[in-house]
């Protein structure tokens, strides 16, 4: 789309990524967050209630008496949610004189721009995966230019913390299976109502977890006896999207190596389960347990206006004399409503 108003030509570029695009951002690709969208700088976020799947009773057939459905209550608070905006500009110097990557020629400018707004978007990718970490392990937004708070701290928010449980996968221990079976039961004990609307489990290791935990003598004696198909420990199936991560899956369990990439989150030998929801019981409109809001425009007036809704903002413009300038900007508000739903489990490799 294209607008010219007062000698100004400005594009819009925010409808060319409704598909999301790239490769291994590990949270996003796992839809462990619920994505939403806000038309407002600032939110009302809701207490969490029990998603419980009420049972109708029967009635008489020909009487007036009916059963209803139950609409969640819940109490708010208003908080603002954080700002993004990254800024590229492209000149004549940004094309004269410079030879495209990979070819014997002169870049192009319309190559340039193209470049940048996809530069930006892998940037604001890059951004969420970071905020969605933060939010999911620590249980904390950074908000330094909100009114609110600089650290949105979810503990403090809701009352809740993380889960923990230990597992033993000494070399000589023989408790490893049980012990992830109990943390996962435990788990799903805590999920009471939402546990309905569960649709898998992810434990996000670190690379010293996975390791203990796959190349246990118990796992080893499942394959070599065809209970588990060595298969289920070369798990191809996140591959698509993810192919930077190892993933394997054991009774209901999809482990995933996350590497280094989130070591300021999970330090060697630990790791956390993850419940992820979207079974097709739940209704749009309600709160999920994890949800990522992004907020509207604010740079851009026609956009802030028109309250445009998206998980994304670019657009671009010229000055007088044909620089271009590309533009985003996006809101992050990641949000946990019951961290006691994630299991930290400490991974113990070392006999003592």
């Amino acid at each position: 789309m294209t607008i010219s108003t007062s000698g100004f030509k400005v594009n819009y570029y925010s409808g060319a990524y409704k598909e999301r695009f790239g490769d291994n951002f590990l949270l996003q690709a796992l839809d462990i967050f619920k994505d939403k969208t806000s038309p407002l700088p600032k939110l009302e976020i809701d207490e969490l209630q029990e998603n419980m799947q009420s049972v109708a009773a029967s009635v008489n057939r020909y009487s007036s008496e009916v059963s209803v459905t139950e609409r969640p209550r819940s109490k708010n608070r208003l908080v603002e949610i954080p700002h993004f905006v990254t800024t590229g500009n492209i000149g004549a110097e940004s094309f004269q004189g410079r030879r495209r990557v990979g070819t014997q020629r002169q870049t192009a400018m319309g190559e340039l721009v193209s470049d940048e707004g996809i530069r930006q978007y892998m940037k604001f990718r890059a951004t969420k995966e970071a905020y969605l970490a933060r939010a999911l392990f620590s249980g904390q937004v950074l908000a330094p230019y909100t009114q609110d708070r600089p650290v949105l701290d979810f503990e403090d928010e809701f009352g809740q913390t993380h889960a923990t449980a230990t597992i033993n996968a000494t070399k000589s221990g023989d408790g490893l299976l049980e012990d992830l079976d109990t943390a996962a039961n435990a788990m799903r004990f805590a999920l009471g109502g939402w546990l309905s609307s569960m649709r898998g489990v992810v434990v996000l290791c670190s690379p010293e977890a996975y390791k203990a935990i796959k190349f246990h003598k118990s796992m080893l004696t499942l394959v070599n006896h065809g209970v588990l198909p060595d298969s289920n420990l070369f798990n191809a199936s996140v591959k698509a999207n993810l192919p930077a991560f190892q993933a394997m899956t054991i009774d209901g369990l999809t482990f995933v190596n996350t590497g280094l990439l989130y070591r300021d989150f999970i330090p060697a030998g630990t790791a956390f389960m993850v419940p992820v929801f979207g079974a097709n019981n739940l209704i749009g409109s309600d709160l999920q347990p994890f949800e990522c809001y992004h907020g509207c425009a604010s740079r851009d007036a026609r956009l802030a206006a028109d309250e445009t809704e998206s998980l994304f903002f670019q657009y671009g413009w010229e000055d007088h004399l044909h620089n271009q300038t590309i533009q985003s900007e996006y809101g992050l508000l990641p949000i946990c409503y019951n961290q006691s739903m994630i299991t930290k489990l400490t991974v113990n490799t070392t006999e003592g």
